[in-house]
């Protein structure tokens, strides 16, 4: 397994937190992906890459966007099978895509569906045949740089993002949407529309990805729940389940390529 972490070039930084190029190489892989806050755009450039587990599976197209969700997704890399995802900053994936995001939730499109198919195809024949990633990232880079297009981020939206990370999650939206003079109806509108997904459903994706993050070798369970602001242990068990499809103790047992 071959997993590389890529910065943008500087004309790309604003909209794109990095690229991810996946590689696995002769064996096959499944890795239990959790919830996390960017869209993602993801271009495969060998093998074959499915969404699921055994025959409940479905096989991801070479080209997708895939919008913010709330559970884990098991992901099946079969054989050297090589892929290269661009995470979208939290507020900028507009400046590519003309569509509403929050109808985007929990799905996963292919990106004909978003760009002429001509276009899609030309750029996955290029990654294709491409004989290293510096040369498929620039591929890649070029093609989403004609796909810009003016776009002003909506500066309630990426304060709110800032306010939730910086808190863990740990937010009372009501609080928020009062600091910023908004009610809690329109600030759900503005951040749902600009981000993808209304903020309480994003705060608890930070929140449980951070209690992740600190788990350490030793603590209990009772105690991260604690530490999470889960005052009572079944609320974060059901909680926790339905983020990552598994009870706390089996999650933690098991190992995840990332």
């Amino acid at each position: 397994m071959i997993l590389e972490t890529h910065i943008p070039s500087p004309a790309l930084q604003p909209y794109i937190k990095a690229f991810h190029v996946i590689e696995s190489q002769g064996l096959p892989l499944e890795n239990r992906v959790l919830p996390g806050t960017a869209i993602s755009l993801a271009f495969r450039f060998g093998g074959q890459v499915a969404d699921g587990h055994g025959l409940q599976h479905t096989v991801i197209p070479e080209a997708s966007l895939a919008g913010l969700r709330q559970s884990a997704r098991l992901i099946t890399y079969r054989p050297h099978s090589g892929t290269i995802v661009a995470l979208l900053r939290e507020g900028m994936a507009p400046a590519f895509l003309r569509e509403p995001l929050y109808e985007m939730k929990g799905l996963t499109l292919g990106l004909d569906s978003f760009f002429a198919h001509s276009e899609i195809a030309r750029v996955q024949e290029q990654l294709f045949g491409a004989c290293n990633h510096r040369v498929r990232l620039a591929i890649l880079e070029r093609f989403l740089l004609t796909k810009l297009r003016p776009h002003e981020p909506d500066p309630t939206a990426l304060h709110a993002v800032a306010a939730i990370r910086q808190a863990k999650g740990w937010l009372p939206m009501a609080e928020l949407a009062s600091g910023m003079c908004l009610s809690q109806d329109a600030f759900e509108k503005r951040f749902r529309r600009a981000v993808g997904l209304s903020p309480k459903p994003f705060a608890d994706i930070v929140r449980l990805n951070a209690l992740i993050d600190a788990n350490r070798p030793g603590r209990s369970i009772q105690r991260l729940a604690l530490e999470g602001g889960y005052f009572d242990q079944a609320h974060f068990n059901r909680a926790f389940k339905r983020f990552t499809g598994l009870p706390p103790r089996q999650f933690f047992s098991q190992s995840r390529l990332w």
